[in-house]
């Protein structure tokens, strides 16, 4: 409480411990250097900017922010580097695009770079992976999550309803608990994307017992089992959807939950912040969390994860890559993550924070949100989505024939079909180089 003296103590000895977990890798040979990082505004990058000056105090580093939206962030990157401009000794990097960045050489491996107090091992196994090519590590992750259902709980329990466990028992309860315009019975990506419909469209991929490609880089997506995924997505929206969902991103999703209309969604992890919000979310502290349903080949959770990488291109000294790499550790810290986590800010890719009591002892409580998202995890395989750099093309052309299925502009075959010749003249175009 305000004016006692213990309380303060606490504060300070909070603080203490916090910049004693987060400091301590830097050098005095740093100092003075001028780092600059692009990335887009998350909670997880806000809360890092507005405590930054912690790190410049303690290392006597300058760090500039250049924020960019979630769409043009890996165009502005692609840009810096294959125009040699280097305006960037910092990138917040789709783990999904490590594969691509590390190929070019447009980023460093972290391997040497990261000091041993920092603790590559205690970052979960899967966020490792995400953000390594073979056993160099590209990134340090910012932000993890992985995607699970989430239900009205309240409306479940009232019409007797367990979380679903397959899909075919997702489509019946989305049919029984919609009754447009109060209430539809779920919702999920619809607009076009590698990193929109598709995120959450590979999970039915996958558990139809669908790929991609074939090792040769022959596309398969429009196989039996993906027309048949694919239909069951696009109807599953179209009958029992939002009006408008073909075009819903992330944002569209997790609001039309929070006003209370939609039953169900499946989407990232991380959605507990805002839609347990009692100052911004009508169904706060109703809501259950699940794994995502499985199809007839099994249970396919996505995964993503974002991460700091140091540009090669932007940072041409190695004192800048050592300045670099102290931002980027102290960024990632296990006191900073367990700092952001306890302030609310669940997107942990820490084993030592998970695994934590206060962490535990927060978020234990919410209806399954812990123990999905821990079996999420375990259970996610790193190339969910092929991490190639052909990925972004072909992703995205994928992503317009979902999209024109859910619209019902084509029929889910001849859209995938449409999208996979123009994926093989991807591959194709790629093995003349």
């Amino acid at each position: 409480m305000k004016g006692h003296k213990t309380g303060w103590i606490a504060v300070i000895i909070t603080v203490a411990i916090f910049l004693a977990s987060t400091i301590g890798f830097a050098s005095s040979s740093i100092a003075g250097t001028k780092i600059v990082v692009a990335l887009r505004s998350l909670p997880e990058t806000d809360y890092i900017m507005e405590r930054v000056s912690e790190f410049k105090e303690s290392t006597g580093v300058e760090v500039q922010f250049v924020i960019f939206p979630e769409l043009e962030l890996r165009q502005k990157q692609i840009l810096d580097a294959t125009t040699g401009a280097g305006a960037y000794d910092v990138l917040a990097l789709d783990g999904g695009y490590v594969p691509e960045f590390a190929a070019a050489d447009w980023i460093v491996p972290l391997n040497d770079y990261v000091d041993p107090k920092w603790d590559v091992k205690d970052i979960l196994p899967k966020y490792r992976d995400f953000l390594s090519v073979g056993d160099k590590l590209y990134g340090l992750p910012v932000y993890g999550e992985v995607t699970h259902l989430m239900y009205r709980k309240d409306v479940f329990d009232a019409q007797g309803l367990n979380p679903p466990e397959t899909i075919d028992e997702m489509v019946e309860i989305a049919k029984k608990l919609t009754n447009p315009p109060s209430m539809y019975g779920i919702a999920m990506r619809g607009k076009r994307g590698d990193g929109m419909n598709i995120y959450t469209w590979t999970q039915f991929l996958r558990s139809y017992g669908g790929d991609f490609w074939t090792d040769d880089g022959k596309c398969v997506f429009n196989s039996q089992a993906g027309i048949e995924a694919t239909e069951v997505y696009a109807d599953i929206l179209r009958e029992y959807g939002p009006p408008g969902c073909a075009s819903y991103t992330w944002d569209d999703v997790q609001t039309s939950f929070m006003t209370g209309k939609v039953a169900m969604i499946i989407d990232a992890s991380n959605f507990f912040t805002r839609i347990e919000d009692t100052s911004k979310s009508a169904i706060a502290g109703n809501i259950g969390y699940a794994m995502v349903p499985a199809g007839p080949a099994g249970r396919y959770p996505g995964i993503y994860a974002m991460g700091f990488s140091i540009s090669s291109i932007g940072a041409k000294t190695e004192k800048e890559r050592k300045a670099a790499a102290e931002f980027i550790q102290w960024a990632t810290s296990k006191g900073m993550e367990k700092r952001k986590a306890l302030d609310g800010i669940i997107s942990v890719t820490r084993e030592s924070v998970f695994n934590d009591a206060d962490f535990q002892a927060r978020y234990g409580a919410y209806n399954g949100w812990l123990e999905s998202t821990n079996q999420s995890i375990k259970e996610a395989m790193a190339e969910y989505r092929p991490r190639i750099p052909e990925w972004r093309e072909i992703g995205n052309l994928i992503g317009i024939a979902v999209e024109e299925a859910i619209a019902g502009i084509k029929a889910p075959e001849a859209a995938l079909n449409e999208a996979a010749k123009a994926g093989d003249e991807v591959f194709s175009a790629t093995r003349r180089r």
